[in-house]
């Protein structure tokens, strides 16, 4: 058991962290990019407000953004029903063809055997989540869950990381994710970030605090990092990129 613990969280990203999803194809993210860009202009967005951005999540915040500041309620209510509909159909399907990676469990069990409070941020949603959930018997382990419901801003934004560390009553935390919204939303939080490459021929061409092949290898950085914490109330450990 590491020391002083009461205070330390651990938070994980959900898809291709947990589970391996279609997301790991990224001819199946592109799909989802042209069609989330060609959904929110369809919906009212001006293509301007999107132009240069690659990522869907951060054309959604991008959107959310214009439509709180110009549409009337029930025309902003109108557009958030029908992209609901549009997201519904790509994340029940992930969720239902998620592949538990056999590290996870046994990952998850040692964490809580060190008695840290441990959260769940995705920017996927709830229905999803509990999907995941019900499918590879995964709810028990979290004491927070914080999906795209919760939040006005998805990951990179840090709203769904700060928003879980709260509900924890954390001084320090972790999370563990697979991309860079994952380590770029952390570092907004002030925490240390755990990015999981799994493919040892990706190149990833940003920072993390710490890089590892699977998540087996987070238990050990955690309660090295909590044993500091202990000894000098605060995060103190060598940091590095693989």
């Amino acid at each position: 058991m590491v020391k002083d613990n009461r205070k330390v969280a651990v938070l994980f990203d959900l898809e291709d962290t947990l589970v391996r999803t279609p997301w790991a194809d990224m001819q199946h993210v592109l799909e989802f990019r042209r069609e989330t860009r060609r959904k929110l202009i369809e919906l009212g967005t001006p293509a301007s407000i999107l132009e240069g951005i690659e990522r869907a999540t951060i054309m959604r915040n991008k959107a959310s953004e214009y439509i709180a500041e110009n549409f009337g309620k029930a025309d902003a209510q109108k557009f958030h029903q029908q992209m609901e509909v549009f997201l519904r159909r790509y994340e029940l399907d992930s969720a239902e063809k998620s592949e538990l990676f056999p590290e996870t469990v046994p990952t998850l069990e040692k964490i809580k055997e060190l008695g840290l409070k441990v959260g769940l941020v995705t920017n996927t949603s709830r229905e999803a989540v509990e999907t995941v959930f019900r499918l590879h018997c995964l709810k028990m382990y979290f004491d927070v869950v914080i999906t795209r419901e919760n939040v006005k801003k998805l990951k990179p934004e840090p709203e769904g990381v700060s928003l879980a560390v709260k509900k924890l009553g954390a001084k320090n935390f972790f999370m563990v994710g697979d991309q860079v919204h994952d380590a770029l939303a952390v570092r907004s939080a002030n925490g240390m970030s755990i990015i999981v490459k799994r493919n040892p021929e990706e190149k990833l061409h940003f920072h993390a605090d710490f890089f590892v092949r699977s998540l087996s290898e987070v238990p050990a950085i955690i309660q090295k990092a909590t044993r500091t914490t202990a000894e000098k109330d605060g995060f103190d450990v060598q940091s590095g990129e693989g």
